[in-house]
């Protein structure tokens, strides 16, 4: 069990420590295309081609995890991943003896208060604030100079430039006592260690070369880095041996740290950044970690699957809210497998003999492990051997259960189990009820689908995930899933006074699949009204009375009586008075969706919905709803209030 992970820095020592090879000449393979010894390629930090053996651990590839090796820096760089802490440390401590500028009394009411305190960083952040403010040491009497920063690297004392090494020897001089009331746990990390003086070299894993279609080989950006910097370096040691003059000396050490701090960070500000050949910025340290391809967010966090599918959605009013329909090329590529048994034998030989043709098999587990692909030269041969025990690895067909996600996915509801529908085309297709849980439009969204393996887990996605036990909201108890735009506005037109229809009309819009005509009484009718209609829908028990949307809020209310015919009422099963709109079906509000769902259960709530928007669908189109390009516009109502407003802000 792990109780906890510690992030320190690196010393030098450590470094050394870890290293298998001290790194010296820029090359990385000589003539004949090996890798140089001592070079950035050399053998003992890792192999990556195929028959070489590592040198420490004489491991082939696929086993060595590689090996750290090290460079000499002549002299000391900033580490510009903790320019801020330098900038605090420096700010805080006696030029001259490094301690905290802060009296001994005054530090021991720091750290007892360091030591009880939940937030450190509070404490940690007064210590730095109070010893900025002193004008010389309470411990030494050496008079403090006031410290400038310039981005990215540099640290001026009295307008003079400080040297790395100064900063470091300051740094190293600090007690333990004094760092941890800086915010630093001395025992994994000494402030000094932001100072490199050797610089860690990463293994060959991973920055391995590729060889291009040419035959050339082309190093990865950080090998690129790194000869950059071997090479300034030794240049750097050269004229240091040679006592050249300081200015050249400077100007070398500055191309050192310019090249160290874009081999860790390539996006400093103030710098431009390292470019391969071709122009294109390089992709250091920094740029492998973070952001949304880095190693956290791309890598680790980010997982692709097998069997799963992605692709643009689209609306389809006619099929159930429970299904998804995908495309032939999908159900074609994702697979079930189905193990072969007594009594599914025939049916899997009669898949397998399709073969690659719709429906058909892609593999064929045999008990012993063997996998073997159905050809289309081989689909015979492969139905006859088929045996109790295998595992037949199928095409996707109609009611096959499958998660259906669109991302972000924010909520419980943003990924469901559908049953599958394949239909022509190349996009899925989703029930419009369904597009508020997963904020789903029209407009380009594409939505992922995963093909479950397992019998448990497509066990666990039919009792827990499918969508008409999605249809109550977990954040407000409502309804998430229900009717929105021509649904209410179809079944407005339907219900409202006045709306007649001939039997024959009457039969036309109910939908086919889920009524029983002789029993809405229908037979015997001259003309029946929407309201007539739309009972033969509902459960045959339901009582129910509510205030619609198109409620007026009188003084005083007529309930049944209302002239608007805003008062619902619904007896046994019949809608006697009041309008259908959004107040009854929509999705967050739907109030006769959510006491269906309540009393019947998700499976009566959901053959409801469907019902409900077949039925608005087909009266929409039979008494149509038109709109035109002045309901797009403003009322007169809402320009005035605007003009209003921007009179009383101009005033």
């Amino acid at each position: 069990m792990i109780d906890y992970i510690e992030f320190g820095l690196l010393s030098s020592e450590y470094i050394k420590k870890m290293s298998v090879a001290k790194i010296v000449t820029p090359d990385t393979h000589d003539t004949d295309g090996y890798p140089i010894k001592g070079g950035l390629m050399d053998p003992r930090l890792g192999v990556i081609d195929p028959g070489l053996r590592c040198r420490t651990c004489r491991n082939k590839m696929s086993d060595c995890p590689g090996h750290f090796g090290h460079i000499d820096l002549a002299r000391p760089v900033v580490h510009v991943g903790y320019i801020k802490y330098i900038y605090a440390f420096l700010r805080a401590i006696c030029p001259k003896c490094s301690r905290i500028l802060i009296s001994d009394k005054d530090l021991s009411e720091f750290k007892e208060a360091y030591d009880t305190a939940v937030d450190k960083k509070e404490v940690t952040d007064a210590v730095i604030k109070t010893a900025r403010t002193a004008k010389k040491c309470p411990h030494c009497s050496a008079k403090k100079l006031e410290i400038k920063y310039e981005k990215p690297t540099t640290f001026l004392e009295e307008k003079s430039r400080l040297t790395t090494v100064d900063i470091r020897e300051r740094l190293m001089k600090i007690t333990d006592e004094d760092v941890e009331l800086l915010g630093v746990n001395p025992r994994v990390a000494r402030p000094e260690n932001m100072i490199l003086s050797i610089l860690p070299v990463p293994p060959v894993t991973t920055r391995p070369s590729i060889t291009l279609e040419t035959g050339e080989r082309s190093e990865d950006d950080l090998t690129h880095k790194l000869v950059d910097i071997l090479r300034l370096n030794q240049r750097l040691a050269e004229n240091i041996d040679a006592g050249a003059p300081q200015l050249i000396i400077e100007d070398q050490w500055e191309l050192v740290q310019y090249h160290v701090t874009t081999y860790l960070d390539n996006t400093v500000a103030g710098i431009p950044p390292a470019r391969h050949r071709s122009g294109r910025p390089l992709k250091t340290i920094a740029q492998r970690l973070k952001g949304k391809e880095g190693r956290f967010r791309h890598s680790l966090a980010g997982k692709r699957v097998n069997f799963s599918a992605r692709t643009v959605i689209s609306p389809d009013p006619s099929i159930r809210i429970d299904q998804v329909g995908i495309p032939v090329e999908i159900a074609k590529e994702l697979t079930i497998p189905e193990q072969v048994n007594e009594l599914n034998i025939e049916r899997l030989r009669k898949l397998v003999r399709n073969g690659e043709q719709y429906p058909g098999v892609n593999y064929i587990l045999k008990p012993d492990g063997r996998k073997r692909r159905v050809l289309e030269d081989s689909k015979e041969e492969v139905a006859a051997e088929l045996e109790i025990g295998s595992t037949v690895e199928r095409h996707l067909v109609d009611g096959d259960l499958v998660l259906f996600n669109r991302q972000p996915s924010l909520h419980k509801p943003s990924i469901m189990a559908h049953k599958v529908k394949v239909l022509p085309g190349k996009t899925f297709r989703l029930n419009l009820c369904v597009c508020p849980p997963y904020n789903a439009d029209f407009d380009g969204d594409e939505m992922n689908m995963h093909a479950m393996q397992s019998l448990e887990a497509r066990a666990e996605a039919l009792l827990l995930m499918q969508v008409s036990s999605q249809i109550k909201s977990p954040r407000f108890g409502g309804p998430i899933i229900g009717c929105i735009h021509d649904h209410i506005t179809g079944m407005y037109l339907l219900t409202r006074k006045g709306a007649e229809f001939t039997r024959e009309e009457a039969v036309q819009l109910l939908p086919k699949t889920s009524i029983d005509m002789k029993k809405t009484g229908f037979a015997e009718k001259g003309k029946i009204t929407g309201k007539e209609i739309f009972s033969a829908i509902l459960p045959k028990d339901l009582k129910l009375k509510y205030k619609s949307r198109s409620c007026r809020h009188c003084d005083e209310c007529e309930n049944e009586n209302c002239k608007y015919d805003a008062y619902v009422t619904i007896e046994n099963g019949r809608l006697q008075t009041g309008v259908i709109d959004d107040k009854s079906i929509g999705a967050f509000s739907g109030v006769l969706l959510q006491t269906i769902f309540s009393e019947y259960g998700p499976e009566a709530a959901s053959d409801f919905l469907d019902s409900v928007t077949k039925l608005s669908m087909n009266a929409g189109m039979h008494i149509g709803i038109s709109t035109g390009l002045n309901e797009e516009d403003l009322s007169h109502a809402a320009i005035k209030e605007i003009e209003d407003t921007i009179q009383k802000i101009n005033k």
